[in-house]
């Protein structure tokens, strides 16, 4: 399927998934492994030289506005990708954690704060942007594929594929970027701590998510075709975020220095 020149399979077209003639599974703690650094690799929080022009406080506010609009609308769509797994989810403690993932996006209860994308409002709002402005606000080429692809990922390839896509690859991201984004928001931009709870709020709460050691994929993937279709769900999804991250820097990460 191609999105916006963006290159990725459904199941539908792609049929089975190449694997390695006679290779067997990998154990399970070498597949953590490798997952651990596909994630390691590819990551754009904290990866990305976009996210480093901000940790570093190079862009002026302007720029950071339009970062600030674009995260927002993966943001907003976010819970509906894990509300997706949750209703395909077919293991009853798996479907419980899912449920509380959600319920916690949408509500904020749990961590005793307010709906996830409410908290982002607060970070735009201590931009001087609007909330009209932000909802309304048109998504570039790398965010439109992004959204497209939590859909996909989450609706249309196998369930263990669509949670390696979300929990392990993009909240496997946020643990240990988050936190220092939130600090660096605060030194070079002014912001208060009320004003970043957004990420701290997630450095937190994805830790338990993203936690690939006993994860269900990893329980799961106990042959090299299911493993294998992680590992591309894994792939995709980085890269994904990557081009999403792309896009925003080339709409608003011209620095002087």
């Amino acid at each position: 399927m191609l999105h916006r020149g963006v290159l990725y399979r459904t199941r539908a077209d792609r049929g089975p998934l190449p694997t390695p003639g006679g290779i067997m599974a990998l154990s399970k703690v070498a597949f953590v492994q490798e997952l651990m650094e596909l994630i390691k690799r590819g990551r754009s929080f904290g990866g990305h030289p976009l996210w480093w022009k901000i940790s570093e406080g190079r862009l002026d506010r302007e720029q950071l506005r339009g970062f600030a609009k674009q995260f927002f609308l993966q943001v907003v769509e976010f819970p509906r990708a894990v509300s997706a797994l949750h209703s395909r989810c077919p293991d009853l403690e798996e479907r419980r954690k899912l449920a509380e993932s959600v319920y916690e996006e949408e509500t904020g209860r749990l961590s005793r704060s307010k709906p996830h994308p409410e908290l982002f409002l607060d970070f735009c709002a201590s931009l001087d942007l609007a909330r009209d402005e932000v909802l309304a606000a048109a998504p570039l080429p790398g965010t439109a594929a992004l959204i497209h692809w939590f859909e996909l990922s989450t609706k249309e390839r196998p369930f263990l594929e669509g949670v390696a896509a979300i929990n392990l690859a993009a909240e496997g991201q946020v643990v240990g970027a988050f936190g220092p984004f939130a600090d660096a928001l605060q030194r070079h931009y002014g912001l208060t701590k009320t004003a970043v709870a957004f990420w701290d709020i997630h450095e937190l709460a994805d830790a338990e998510h993203s936690d690939v050691g006993d994860h269900i994929v990893v329980r799961h993937a106990t042959t090299d075709v299911v493993q294998a279709g992680i590992r591309d769900a894994v792939q995709t999804s980085l890269r994904m975020w990557w081009l999403f991250f792309d896009d925003m820097d080339r709409a608003y990460g011209r620095t002087a220095r």
